[in-house]
């Protein structure tokens, strides 16, 4: 009985840190460079499992003199990496699927311009295989979401997603209950 409520305590523990971390509004980053600021946000830092993650990327022009950038394919882009050990290794791009016609684009903003750009991410691997039929929902763990200009990093943010809550809870409750019939097998 004791290790009953010693399971059960360490389950509301458990219950009790993902929830606050949940909490989070906005998941944001700044980097200003030459007189650009490049600005991405999530509308939060921990996801679910299977939960939407809401992306926007916001390049704007602070400086003086009108910015043109010019590139092949989508040049305003975000990209999601997942983490594999100190590396990240891209799963989803967004102008790779949103992009109508590839060929030569531009981004062009005057001073005190900004060009927005913003999707949902719906927690699923497009790049392998290149099948849409075959994408497969990602596993729990740290994500990196990037917005870049013409295939360069500029801003990033990270993201934790977990298993959802019903299914600690079910651990917390099925692991005592695996314990009780495995010890009634035994005597």
């Amino acid at each position: 009985m004791f290790k009953l409520k010693k399971i059960a305590f360490a389950g509301l523990v458990i219950l009790a840190l993902v929830i606050p971390a949940k909490a989070t509004l906005v998941n944001s980053n700044s980097v200003f460079q030459d007189g650009i600021e490049y600005y991405i946000q999530t509308n939060k830092s921990v996801y679910d499992l299977g939960e939407d993650v809401e992306i926007l990327y916001r390049i704007t022009n602070l400086g003086d003199e009108e910015l043109y950038v010019q590139g092949l394919g989508s040049v305003q882009d975000f990209v999601v990496a997942q983490e594999e050990g100190q590396d990240f290794k891209e799963i989803w791009m967004w102008g790779t699927f949103n992009v109508p016609i590839p060929g030569p684009t531009v981004l062009s903003l005057q001073p005190n311009e900004s060009a927005e750009l913003s999707d949902i991410w719906p927690q699923l691997d497009w790049m392998e295989p290149w099948d849409l039929e075959d994408d497969v929902q990602v596993p729990p763990g740290r994500y990196r979401i990037s917005g870049v200009v013409n295939r360069v990093e500029m801003v990033n943010v990270d993201i934790n997603i977990i298993p959802e809550p019903s299914s600690l809870i079910l651990f917390v409750v099925g692991l005592p209950i695996a314990n009780y019939i495995n010890r009634r097998r035994r005597g």
